[in-house]
Formats: C-alpha cells, structure tokens, sequence
C-alpha cells in the first residue's frame, strides 16, 4: 500500500546507518545507483531510518538554482494485500505510467497486463518481461530526474512485485536509480545494513564509554548526550576524553567516522567513498566541550 514518511525520533547509535544511506543517495548525482536492504526485528527502528532518510537525505531538498532532487517513490507491504498479485508494484510505479507507452512494445504490453491496465494474454503476462518493463521504466525516467526508491515492509509485499523489484535492484548500479528496501530477514543478491537491537560495547571500551561515543556519533551535543544518558556534562566529558585517547582520534569528524566504519554493511562499493560530504560539512568539532 502507499506509504506515508511520518516523522520519527531516530534512536541513538543509528546516525551511521543513516549516513551509509545517504552516502548511496548522494550518489544519484554523480549517475551511481545501487540497493541497500535495511534489516532487523520490530522495533528495530527500521521505518523510523527510511523516514527520516526521506526527509534529510542529501538531495532531497534542492536550494535554490540546484539540481532538482531525486524523486521518491515509496510503498509499503501489508499482509492483508499479500496475495494480490503486482499490487505492491503498481502503488510504487504508479507515478511513473505515463512512460509506459515509451518501453518496448512486449514490456509495455506485460506491464500493462500485470497492472490491470490492459487485458491479459492467455496464460497470464510474462514475468521475465515484467521485470524487465520495471527495470526499464525506473531507469528511463531517472534520466530526467533521479529516483529514491523506498520500500517498507517489504517481507510483505506480494511475491511478484516483490521478484520485479528485486530484478531492478540488482541491476540500477550504473543509473541514477537508489533502492532501499526494509525487512526482517536479509535479501538475497542486496547488500545487507544490519539493525541490532542490541547495542555492543566497542572494542577497546567500557560499556559507558561506548554509550557516549555512540550518542555523539548519533549527532548529540554535550549537554544532549548527559540528558540522555542521565549523566553529568563533566562525565560526559570525561568519557569522551578518554575515547579519544583510547581510538585514536581527536575530533568529532573523526569519531563520527570510526563509528560508521564499524556499520556492518556487505559490498561497500554500492556506497561511494566520493559521494562522502566534505569534513567542513560534518561539523568538525575539535573539543570535546563543544556545545554546539
């Protein structure tokens, strides 16, 4: 069914996930695409990650005078609509139809079939033509603007939206084209970004240390990481100082970058390095005290 990118509180630690996504749409600029496949239990804080990577992704606002920003389509499965057959399909490309007439006449005529916009040929459309009309039609009209594709839920869309999109995901790499899908169990053939409900110490750490850096990284202030933490400011601090010391680094840029290159995510090539914000962009705050 359609999905709607309420807002949600994005729980700490969970800042270097959504940078690794951010990363992939950043990409859309520069014609790079890929799949990422956001996965976890319930409660994990995937739709909260999708939403706010909607809302705050690189590019998804445009200023003034820029290029226009990646164009979102997004659905959402739900077990009630599981057995229908393209139902996912048709709520993501739906916006997208008036380029059906532009694919190859078998795509378009399987496409159309699967959607219920044309009558079917005995025997029922063809699938492989299916995949390849969704694959088609996403990448034809990035040309003219790039897509983020979301998709929640999507251990629950129906099985043959489920293989069209798939198909696509894995072949969008040279296109402007970002897919990221949430579920509970890795996707096959999609590069896999890990939530864990339980955050573990990092190595090297205390538990309390840990907790600090990660609500750092996770883009809390000071004072901030101290009310979420119910500790002191001068605890903070001095949890923070020792971290410092003990990885190695001596800002927050640095931190924030130790702490994403701990995101267990496979294939990190779907992720351009050089789609990475400037240092000056991130904030690079040198003191721990900073307030900012």
């Amino acid at each position: 069914m359609p999905w709607e990118s309420k807002p949600h509180a994005l729980s700490i630690g969970r800042a270097p996930h959504l940078r690794r996504l951010e990363r992939l749409v950043a990409g859309l600029r520069a014609g790079r695409g890929g799949a990422v496949a956001v996965t976890g239990e319930p409660g994990a804080g995937k739709s909260a990650l999708l939403a706010r990577l909607v809302s705050h992704a690189p590019g998804t606002t445009a200023a003034a005078g820029s290029a226009p920003p990646p164009r979102v389509l997004a659905t959402s499965g739900v077990a009630d609509e599981a057995t229908l057959p393209y139902a996912a399909l048709g709520d993501l490309v739906r916006p997208l139809l008036a380029g059906l007439p532009t694919l190859p006449p078998p795509q378009a005529r399987a496409l159309g079939a699967a959607l219920a916009l044309r009558d079917a040929p005995a025997g029922g459309p063809d699938a492989y033509a299916i995949c390849m009309a969704t694959l088609t039609l996403l990448t034809t009209a990035a040309r003219a603007r790039p897509l983020l594709v979301v998709v929640d839920d999507a251990d629950l869309i129906d099985e043959p939206s489920a293989a069209a999109l798939l198909f696509a995901a894995r072949r969008v790499r040279e296109h402007p084209v970002a897919l990221v899908l949430a579920a509970r169990e890795p996707i096959p053939g999609v590069p896999d970004l890990p939530l864990r409900t339980d955050e573990t110490v990092l190595e090297g750490l205390t538990r309390r240390e840990s907790e600090v850096v990660r609500a750092v990284a996770g883009g809390l202030s000071n004072p901030q990481a101290a009310t979420a933490l119910r500790l002191s400011r001068k605890t903070v601090e001095t949890h923070l100082t020792s971290a410092y010391r003990k990885l190695g680094v001596s800002s927050r840029t640095q931190l924030v970058r130790y702490v994403v290159d701990l995101s267990p995510i496979r294939q990190p090539r779907e992720f351009p390095e050089a789609a990475r914000r400037p240092a000056s962009q991130a904030g690079d705050r040198r003191e721990t005290g900073d307030l900012s």
